[in-house]
This record gives C-alpha cells, sequence and structure tokens, in this order.
C-alpha cells in the first residue's frame, strides 16, 4: 500500500475514532461546555489537525503537506462566519445551551457527508472543463466583493424557507425532548425541535460550502487534500462555537477579512492557468491577511474601550 493509499484509509479512520471517542467518553452527557473548556477543546482538535497536516507533509512531501495547511487554515477561517450564523439559528430556535453541541455534533457529521459530495462534484467539474477555474475564481471574487459591502445574499437563519418547510410538513412535538430527535408519543412518531436544529445547520452549512470548497480548490486540485482539510475544520467547528460565539462582535474586521482572503483565492485560481504559485507563498499571504485583520481588530477595540473609558 502506497502512502497515498494510506492516508486515503487514515482520514476516515481518524475522524470516525475522533468523533465516537467525543460521543460516548467526552461528551456523553448534555451539557454546556464553559468557555474555557471550549478553548481547550478546540486546541485538541486543531491539534489533531496539525497533526494529521505533518503527516501528510511527511508521507507526500512538503508541497501536497503545505497545500494541506494553506486551506485548512482557510477552512476553518471561514468556519467563523458559520459561528455567526450558528447563533442566530439557536436563539431563532431556543436551542438549550445544554443541548447545543448535540445538535452541532449530528450537524457536522452531515455537513462532512455533503461536502464530500460537493467536493466530488466540484473536481469532476475542474477536471473536466480546463475553464471551470476561471468560473470558480470569479464567484470567489465576487463573493468576497458582497461579503466586504456586507450585501451577502444568505437567507438569514430565522426567516429560512427549509425551517418554515420543516414546521409545516413533519409532526413536531411542542418542546424539546432532551437529546432525543424523533419520539413516540400516543402511537404517533414526532420530531423534535432538536431535529429540526440538525437538518438546519447542516442545510446552512452546505450554503457556507459553495463558498468555501471553491476556496480551497484555489489552493490545490488534490480532492484527497480539500477533503481532509475540511474535515478537519468541521471537526473543530463544534467546540469553536462555544468559545467564540459571545465575543465574535469583538471581531469587527471579520467580514473584510474573509472577504480579501475570498478574493485572494479566486485571483490566485484565475491565473492559475498560466502560473502555478507556490503553496508557502499562498500561505504566507493569507497568514498575512488574517494577522492584520486581528490586529485592526484588537487596535479598534482598544481604542473603543479608552474612548469609553
Amino acid at each position: 500500500m502506497d502512502n497515498a493509499t494510506l492516508l486515503w484509509v487514515a482520514l476516515p479512520v481518524v475522524v470516525i475514532t475522533a468523533l465516537i471517542l467525543d460521543l460516548f467518553v467526552f461528551h456523553k452527557s448534555d451539557k454546556e461546555i464553559p468557555t474555557r473548556e471550549a478553548f481547550i477543546w478546540t486546541g485538541i482538535w486543531g491539534g489533531i489537525g496539525l497533526a494529521f497536516g505533518v503527516a501528510i507533509w511527511v508521507m507526500l512531501g512538503p508541497t501536497v503537506g503545505t497545500e494541506f495547511f494553506t486551506g485548512y487554515l482557510v477552512e476553518y477561517s471561514l468556519s467563523i462566519d458559520n459561528v455567526a450564523v450558528f447563533a442566530i439559528l439557536f436563539a431563532a430556535l431556543a436551542v438549550p445551551n445544554e443541548l447545543r453541541y448535540r445538535a452541532l455534533f449530528w450537524g457536522v457529521i452531515m455537513a462532512i457527508l455533503l461536502r464530500g459530495i460537493l467536493i466530488a462534484v466540484g473536481g469532476a467539474l475542474l477536471e473536466a472543463f480546463w475553464w471551470m477555474p476561471f468560473i470558480f475564481g470569479t464567484f470567489l471574487i465576487i463573493t468576497g466583493i458582497r461579503m466586504a459591502r456586507h450585501t451577502d445574499t444568505t437567507e438569514h437563519p430565522a426567516d429560512s424557507r427549509i425551517l418554515t418547510l420543516m414546521r409545516r410538513v413533519l409532526p413536531l412535538t411542542e418542546d424539546f425532548r432532551g437529546s432525543s430527535m424523533i419520539v413516540k408519543e400516543k402511537g404517533q412518531r414526532l420530531f423534535t425541535p432538536l431535529f429540526i436544529a440538525f437538518v438546519a445547520l447542516a442545510f446552512f452549512d452546505l450554503m457556507f460550502a459553495v463558498d468555501s470548497v471553491p476556496a480551497i480548490y484555489a489552493i490545490t486540485d488534490d480532492p484527497f487534500i480539500v477533503l481532509a482539510a475540511n474535515a478537519f475544520a468541521l471537526l473543530g467547528l463544534r467546540t469553536l462555537y462555544f468559545a467564540i460565539a459571545t465575543s465574535l462582535e469583538r471581531f469587527i474586521y471579520l467580514q473584510p477579512t474573509l472577504a480579501i482572503v475570498l478574493g485572494w483565492v479566486g485571483f490566485k485560481m484565475i491565473i492559475s492557468h498560466w502560473y502555478h504559485m507556490p503553496p508557502l507563498i499562498s500561505l504566507a499571504v493569507i497568514l498575512t491577511i488574517l494577522a492584520i485583520g486581528i490586529l485592526a481588530s484588537v487596535r479598534a477595540n482598544r481604542k473603543a474601550e479608552a474612548a469609553g473609558a
């Protein structure tokens, strides 16, 4: 078995093992996750992703390894936008704090499966049509411009058609039934609001993936790297929500920073027909953009606090 095949086998083994341990050992009871604990777990999930990246670096070489780290960084950065939408969604559905991790857990599993399909379709399109990078690249640049102008057309979670449709079609309980998504009462099978939250999380993540999957294909055309980066970014998304959901307003330059990242990878994808940019340069540019955005947000917050003192 060659190294590439070994890594293909290792990826689902690592992800499934991590999910099983998380559900049945580390978070087997429903409880609200404190911010400090969430940061610790976010670091652990990030460490697992980085460790897998090191394995890719060693087994497939520094070029492929750098592509993974760059893609992982982009996907993880874009997932911060997911957190904001998830927070609105949980509030709209009145999901109790102690049940939110459970909803995120199952939502992430569905999101990994749906993104896998999207990744396969995207890879097939790029392989079949030589001009597809121009379409993807232009789409990313336009998305970045819309994000920078705050004219993103993504549906507000509370007004989502899918939520309205599920409420009309599915027989629902009036309130939550612990961590159960489907219950049987008086001989009738009913869906709980937690099931609605689970489906909505996966649906909205898929909407975000329409942007993020082309973004990582701008970095690498290797479906394995695209899938691995997405999988590990999604694993960390669950605890990232509890770590930063209440302080997202402090990242005041989040939208323009992510917009510039999308614009950059879109530009890189368009010029890839004529010039293949070294992965290290792409990684350095993205790190610089994110660092500037974070530092600018910190500085603006300090100025605001000083002015209010």
